[in-house]
């Protein structure tokens, strides 16, 4: 009797937190521990943040198949599904997604190891060492193989950047250094003229007509919402939630329909004209600037421009317009494989585009005249002021 006593008390001190643990704990708690964890403490509902891979009831992403709808496994309890597994609410969708992530997915733990990086760079310098060698020309197949490098490169680069912030101020440095290459190369390339004649207009930022203060509130909405664009990225960006499908999608809707190869009808707008700026800044002391009516004749009021005016317009006009605009149409693709319903997919795809589209306009032309002397040139007003 003693000896049994002495057991007793000793199952008391020692054991129960064991038994609470153990013996009175719920089923779907016992389902949570593993025979590694017959020692843990007492999990409860409002201590679920002790639960591997969950913080504050919540389930670690990591932890979740893309597609998967993912509920907790006390709403399971409560639903009496426990231990079911949960489908997905597209399963087509999904089951190309899971088949493609085969390929793209990050497969290794040696960033050079990925066959990734050497497949894209090589697509990427063989289409650019064509177009040095041979000129840009607008041929399908070479801007699709270029594309497609460029997006598995910057997909290879997220995959293994420690941070999407890190990877994403990798990616676009990566973009506009290729902007800033190609913009100095073809405007090289193209034979450019200073002659007094008439030009074309279709951005708002070449608007001569325009005030400063309209192109400055200009230069700041667009910006503005190109900012919230890569905000969105860096906010909900995460590879335990991303859809190959859509990435794929994207490519061939977004990147190879509505941007690449379309000219002028690119739902991105046309690359910024730097010709033209520089057309005008040779002729700001020595011209005066007239709007043309559709029968090209002179409406208004002759006026001359500031040098210092054009230079703000073409340094803000190629920002957005090349700069930004190269950015987006390389990194569209990530922000549409961020979705898990197929309708934001689609409304997205309509939605993005007008970002780098605010400034286009309907075309409109001006005349440069020369001017005969300084006195001429004093009549003529300067910006409209």
């Amino acid at each position: 009797m003693g000896r049994t006593s002495t057991f007793a008390l000793a199952l008391a001190a020692f054991g129960a937190h064991i038994a609470q643990g153990h013996f009175l704990a719920s089923s779907h708690v016992l389902s949570l521990e593993g025979p590694e964890d017959k020692e843990s403490p007492q999990i409860t509902d409002q201590h679920s943040g002790d639960v591997p891979g969950k913080q504050d009831g919540k389930p670690d992403k990591s932890m979740v198949k893309s597609g998967e709808k993912f509920e907790p496994i006390f709403e399971h309890a409560k639903k009496g599904k426990e231990g079911e597994e949960v489908k997905p609410k597209y399963p087509v969708i999904f089951a190309i997604h899971q088949s493609l992530s085969k390929v793209f997915a990050k497969y290794t733990d040696s960033w050079y190891g990925d066959w990734k990086l050497w497949l894209g760079l090589t697509c990427w310098f063989a289409v650019w060492t064509k177009w040095l060698i041979h000129g840009y020309t607008e041929v399908y197949h070479e801007r699709a193989l270029h594309a497609f490098g460029v997006n598995i490169v910057i997909l290879h680069i997220l995959q293994y950047a420690s941070t999407v912030l890190g990877g994403m101020l990798c990616v676009c440095a990566m973009l506009v250094a290729q902007t800033l290459f190609g913009s100095w190369w073809w405007y090289a390339a193209d034979a450019a003229t200073h002659e007094l004649d008439v030009f074309d207009c279709d951005t708002l930022y070449l608007d001569l007509a325009l005030p400063c203060e309209q192109i400055v509130i200009l230069f700041i909405a667009q910006f503005g919402v190109w900012w919230f664009y890569m905000t969105s990225i860096l906010g909900n960006f995460d590879f335990s939630s991303v859809n190959y499908l859509f990435w794929v999608w994207a490519y061939l809707v977004m990147q190879m329909t509505m941007i690449f190869n379309r000219g002028d009808d690119s739902v991105l707008g046309n690359p910024f004209p730097l010709h033209d700026v520089q057309r005008i800044m040779m002729n700001t002391d020595k011209a005066a600037f007239c709007l043309l009516d559709e029968d090209e004749e002179e409406t208004g009021e002759k006026f001359r421009i500031r040098k210092a005016n054009i230079i703000m317009r073409g340094i803000t006009g190629f920002f957005c317009n090349a700069i930004l605009r190269d950015i987006m149409a390389y990194t569209i693709p990530l922000m549409l494989m961020g979705f898990s319903e197929p309708m934001d997919f689609v409304v997205y795809c309509v939605g993005v585009n007008f970002i780098c589209t605010l400034d286009d306009m309907s075309e409109r032309k001006y005349t440069m005249t020369p001017l005969k002397d300084a006195a001429d040139a004093e009549e003529v007003k300067i910006d409209q002021d």
